[in-house]
């Protein structure tokens, strides 16, 4: 995985296969938040500005976004239960968790690379 994360480019969802449209505005603002090269990365060179000038961000009004005053279309309900799984889509939720167990070769090539994911998890 870390591989493709490194490499792949950023693959979008077809939007009449899976129901979910994207704007190019928006597809182009993640692909660009997603560059491989941090450099490269927008914000890099002008901080918030450059991320705020860019076309997905036309429609918003970036004092209020700024502000925390606009109202999101969506708001998830939160409970205190850490087990609570009602903003997860049912057909996920509904599935049979299953337990797959790697073969061996797979392990040690696993293993072999590990030192590549420390500091991942601070």
């Amino acid at each position: 995985m870390y591989e493709l994360i490194k490499t792949k480019p950023v693959f979008f969802p077809d939007a009449k296969k899976h129901g979910i449209a994207m704007s190019d505005d928006c597809k182009d603002f993640i692909t660009k938040c997603l560059k491989k090269d941090s450099k490269d990365r927008i914000g890099t060179v002008n901080g918030v500005e450059e991320i705020l000038s860019h076309k997905w961000f036309a429609s918003i009004d970036r004092n209020a976004l700024l502000n925390k005053t606009i109202n999101p279309k969506f708001k998830p309900k939160l409970s205190k239960d850490a087990l609570d799984i009602t903003n997860f889509d049912k057909m996920f939720t509904s599935e049979e968790a299953i337990h797959s167990v790697l073969p061996q070769s797979a392990v040690k090539k696993i293993n072999k690379q590990k030192d590549q994911f420390s500091g991942f998890d601070a």
